[in-house]
C-alpha cells in the first residue's frame, strides 16, 4: 500500500515535486510546526479528528501526468441548507456580533468511473499556472486537491510575504474592474486584521495598496504584505506563533476571530475539515511557503467533494453570495465534469 504522500507545484513553477513519508508528523497546534520540516496540510480548526499532518520526506522532481479522462457526473448540493445558513449567519452580523462572516458549502460529485488523483493534479497544473497547487494523500486526513492563489506565510529570500486576499468577480478579460463598496470593505476588515497580527512578529513592514489580480475563473482584491521577522524569532523559533496568529484570517473566517470561529463551527452546516486551513512546504530545502486552503476538493473512489464560501457582511445578499460559492467552485468542477 502507498504511504502518505503530496504532489505539489509552486505558482507560475514549470516542476512539480513529490514527497513520500518517511514519517508523517501529527500535530495538535501550529506551534509545534517549530523545529518540523516537510509538506504541512492543516484544517480550519485543529481537533483529535483533523490534526495538523506534516509529511516528511525526500522532495523530489516528478513528471506530468497525462490529462484525465473527464466523465459525466451528479452533482448534489442544497440550496434551501445554504438559505438556511445565511440567514442565521446574516443575522448575526446585522445584530452587530460580528463586522464579518463567512459561510460555507459543499456538493457533492458522484461517478461511476474512477477519479485519478494524480491526474486531476496534472490537469489543475496546467490549467492553473499562477496558483500552488497540491494533491496531499494522507491515511489520517484522507486525499484532497488544492488549487489556490492565496499566501499565508512565505520566505522570499531574507523577506516575509503574506498577502490580503479578498473581494470576488467574474473574470471578464478585461483591464480594469468596478469593485463595490462592500468589496472594497472586505478586502480591508482583511488587510487590517493582517497588519495588526503582525505588529508583534514583524519590522520593517511594507503594505501595498490594493489591487485586481486574476485567479482561474475569478479576480479578487489582493494587497501584499512584507517584512522582516523580529530578532527573536530570526533563529526560526516562534514562527508556528506567527503562523497561528495569522489563521484563520478572516478571508475565511471572521472578526472578531475567536468569536466567529466559534460561530461558524457551531452554526455552518458543513464540516469544513481541512478546507480554508493551509497547506504548502515548511522548511523543505530552505523552503517555506504555505497557503491558505481555497479551491478544495476532496476525492475518494468514485466521489468529489468541492467547498467554497463567501465573505458576509450586513450589505450581502443570499443570491450574490450564493453565485459568488458557484463561480469560485467552477475552478475545480471543471477538472472533473464534462459538458453534458
Amino acid at each position: 500500500m502507498k504511504t502518505d504522500f503530496v504532489l505539489y507545484r509552486m505558482p507560475y513553477a514549470e516542476q512539480a515535486y513529490c514527497i513520500d513519508a518517511d514519517t508523517t508528523h501529527l500535530l495538535s497546534s501550529a506551534e509545534e510546526l517549530d523545529g518540523v520540516c516537510g509538506f504541512v496540510m492543516a484544517p480550519f480548526q485543529t481537533s483529535a479528528s483533523t490534526p495538523i499532518v506534516v509529511i516528511e520526506g525526500k522532495s523530489v522532481p516528478v513528471p506530468m501526468a497525462s490529462m484525465p479522462s473527464r466523465v459525466a457526473v451528479d452533482e448534489h448540493c442544497s440550496r434551501e441548507q445554504y438559505a438556511s445558513d445565511f440567514a442565521r449567519f446574516h443575522e448575526a452580523i446585522c445584530q452587530g456580533h460580528f463586522s464579518k462572516l463567512v459561510l460555507s458549502r459543499c456538493a457533492s460529485f458522484t461517478s461511476s468511473e474512477l477519479y485519478c488523483p494524480e491526474q486531476l493534479f496534472a490537469e489543475a497544473c496546467r490549467s492553473y499556472p499562477r496558483m500552488m497547487i497540491a494533491l496531499v494523500c494522507s491515511e489520517v486526513a484522507g486525499t484532497w486537491l488544492m488549487a489556490t492563489p492565496e499566501i499565508l506565510l512565505a520566505l522570499d529570500g531574507y523577506q516575509w510575504r503574506t498577502m490580503a486576499l479578498a473581494g470576488t468577480m467574474a473574470w471578464e478579460g478585461k483591464k480594469q474592474y468596478e469593485w463595490s463598496e462592500k468589496n472594497k470593505k472586505e478586502q480591508l476588515l482583511v488587510a487590517h486584521y493582517i497588519e495588526e497580527a503582525l505588529s508583534t512578529f514583524a519590522t520593517d513592514l511594507e503594505i501595498s495598496e490594493p489591487y485586481t489580480v486574476k485567479a482561474g475563473n475569478l479576480v479578487h482584491l489582493r494587497s501584499d504584505f512584507s517584512f522582516t521577522l523580529d530578532d527573536s524569532l530570526t533563529d526560526g523559533n516562534g514562527l508556528g506563533k506567527l503562523v497561528d496568529a495569522l489563521h484563520p484570517t478572516p478571508a475565511v473566517c471572521g472578526l472578531p476571530k475567536q468569536e466567529a470561529m466559534e460561530f461558524i463551527i457551531a452554526n455552518e452546516s458543513i464540516d469544513r475539515r481541512y478546507y480554508s486551513g493551509y497547506c504548502g512546504p515548511w522548511n523543505v530545502g530552505g523552503m517555506t511557503a504555505l497557503f491558505v486552503s481555497l479551491r478544495c476538493m476532496e476525492l475518494s473512489a468514485h466521489r468529489c467533494v468541492l467547498y467554497a464560501g463567501g465573505g458576509l457582511l450586513a450589505e450581502s445578499s443570499e443570491e450574490s453570495e450564493w453565485q459568488e460559492t458557484m463561480m469560485k467552485m467552477e475552478a475545480m468542477r471543471r477538472l472533473c465534469t464534462q459538458t453534458r
